[in-house]
């Protein structure tokens, strides 16, 4: 069962996109906490505290939400808004949960060993780098890993090639590819034709040296 871990919330009592920023330049981040019949709660977490527990990934378990006196909330972390930026943490959803409670989320996949493909001079293409399951709360993974010792050159994985640990079920579509060992010709042809592409791009005429429209904020979500 993954270590259950703890973050400090505290009531948000000022709101609008002015209140956000000012909470961001101070290291916190806003957030709120939503689900189980109970009311929608609006609550700011320290950033460092946040990154130090949870990092860049949803696939964390259950959080103990602790807010003063009042006792302790159960949740996962449902979702991250990210400032495209500065990569920092800019919005945090919390769904409340029960320890059997089954929900949808999404897990990185790792990719283990190397196939027997790229050791022939093979390419491997790692397509889909995170998928959605369901499983209990209290067995969020951190990680799914899977084993692409035996693929050969040719080979593709799909997600239905996948074997879940127990308890866990796929919440997407299963013929997604996965990934895939070409061989070092086909891998090159794609990067020539990439770059190909990338070259014929050319801009409209006075264009040139024309600096684009700078916006005022970046990647900041309007707050409530």
């Amino acid at each position: 069962m993954p270590e259950k871990r703890s973050i400090s919330i505290t009531e948000r009592t000022e709101f609008g996109s002015r209140s956000a920023r000012r909470l961001r330049r101070s290291g916190s981040v806003p957030a709120v906490v939503y689900g189980r019949g109970g009311d929608e709660i609006n609550v700011t977490v320290s950033e460092k505290e946040f990154m130090d527990t949870v990092g860049y990934s949803t696939s964390t378990g259950i959080i103990s939400l602790e807010m003063g006196r009042t006792s302790p909330i159960t949740a996962i972390v449902k979702d991250i808004q990210w400032d495209m930026l500065t990569d920092r943490p800019v919005h945090i959803d919390f769904l409340r949960v029960s320890a059997d409670q089954v929900v949808s989320i999404p897990v990185h996949l790792h990719l283990e060993n190397i196939p027997v493909g790229v050791r022939m001079g093979g390419v491997l293409e790692h397509a889909l780098h995170e998928i959605y399951i369901k499983v209990r709360a209290r067995d969020i993974p951190s990680t799914i890993e899977v084993d692409v010792a035996n693929m050969d050159i040719g080979s593709t994985l799909h997600l239905r090639d996948i074997i879940l640990p127990e308890g866990m079920s796929l919440d997407m579509d299963d013929e997604l590819v996965v990934a895939s060992v070409v061989a070092p010709s086909v891998a090159k042809a794609a990067a020539s034709e990439e770059a190909e592409a990338g070259e014929g791009e050319t801009l409209p005429a006075g264009a040139e040296g024309t600096p684009g429209k700078q916006e005022e904020e970046t990647s900041e979500p309007e707050e409530d």
